[in-house]
């Protein structure tokens, strides 16, 4: 796996920042422990669930909502349902690392926990991320987070390379079978606390002050690897990433994504090669484009119906990225 350039000085600070309230060690007085921050797109009974399973893990939470221009009443229902919690109504799409920023800087308190909307907290999920939150240099811990079976996702130590990718694909044919000891090893591995090189962003706990410090969600990734960006940027700046075996967060993976299937593998090769041309440099940009237009090329030849038809769309805009 090529290795991500060292760390220069804040230069990994994305430049369109979020700017927050209230400078580390200022806190008002009556800022709540923790600030809830969920982005919502067009999934307003998720939206709905999400909120209150925040709401029955700790009463001291202050709920904030990012709307990132539903269609489906997500900002209403919350308001309604929630009264009590921050709807914040953005006028477009702006994406999910844009959207997060925004929630944060309207919030004060000096934890917080982004959660995405299509994940529910389970009993003592909350107290379980704080206990780990407090050791010594962790900026930020992420739960266990399972499936509608019960499934374990596989969310720890990922990143986007292509040595990364095809193993987490291995391991999820391994686990997926449900049998022998690879089953077995995977679900003893996420059995214990540990420390880790990365977090999901579907249910992150955080120090504001790590926040802070690293500039927020680098908005270059407007939906997908932002979560993994960031937990290299904390790590460069010498935090510690905890996994709490003990938190339990019942996650619909995919379930957004399912509604815009196109729009949503677009984003996730724009957030990819942004990753590569970051973290690895120009040349794996490159190789990753090359390798992009010969599979949709071949996806195009292959496929049939709504499948070609993505892969068409797939292969336009990798050319036109080529020509830049």
């Amino acid at each position: 796996m090529s290795k991500a350039p060292p760390d220069k000085a804040r230069s990994d600070a994305p430049s369109n920042k979020a700017r927050f309230d209230a400078p580390p060690g200022r806190l008002r007085s009556d800022a709540p422990p923790v600030d809830v921050v969920i982005v919502s797109f067009n999934q307003r009974q998720r939206l709905l669930d999400c909120l209150a399973s925040a709401r029955a893990a700790s009463g001291a939470v202050r709920l904030i909502v990012v709307d990132n221009a539903s269609e489906d009443g997500s900002a209403e229902g919350a308001r309604q349902r929630f009264p009590d919690a921050e709807v914040l109504a953005m006028g477009a799409n702006l994406g999910f690392a844009a959207a997060v920023n925004r929630g944060v800087a309207a919030g004060r308190a000096p934890h917080i926990l982004l959660l995405n909307n299509d994940a529910r907290l389970q009993p003592g999920a909350l107290e379980a991320l704080r206990e780990a939150l407090c050791r010594p240099k962790v900026g930020a811990a992420g739960p266990r987070l399972t499936g509608a079976g019960g499934e374990v996702e596989l969310s720890l130590g990922r990143t986007l390379s292509p040595w990364n990718e095809a193993w987490f694909r291995l391991l999820g044919a391994l686990y997926r079978g449900g049998r022998g000891p690879a089953a077995a090893a995977i679900e003893a591995y996420y059995g214990k606390d540990r420390l880790t090189r990365s977090l999901t962003g579907a249910c992150i706990l955080m120090k504001r002050e790590a926040f802070d410090e690293v500039g927020g969600f680098d908005e270059r990734f407007f939906l997908y690897a932002e979560d993994v960006d960031l937990c290299i940027r904390l790590r460069r700046r010498g935090w510690k990433l905890a996994y709490a075996a003990g938190a339990r967060v019942a996650h619909d993976r995919g379930a957004s994504s399912a509604t815009r299937p196109a729009a949503s593998a677009l984003h996730y090769r724009r957030s990819q090669l942004a990753f590569y041309r970051k973290h690895h440099g120009a040349l794996a940009a490159g190789a990753l484009r090359l390798y992009l237009a010969v599979r949709f090329a071949t996806a195009r030849l292959l496929a049939r119906g709504e499948r070609r038809k993505l892969a068409a769309e797939l292969l336009r805009w990798t050319l036109r990225e080529a020509g830049r």
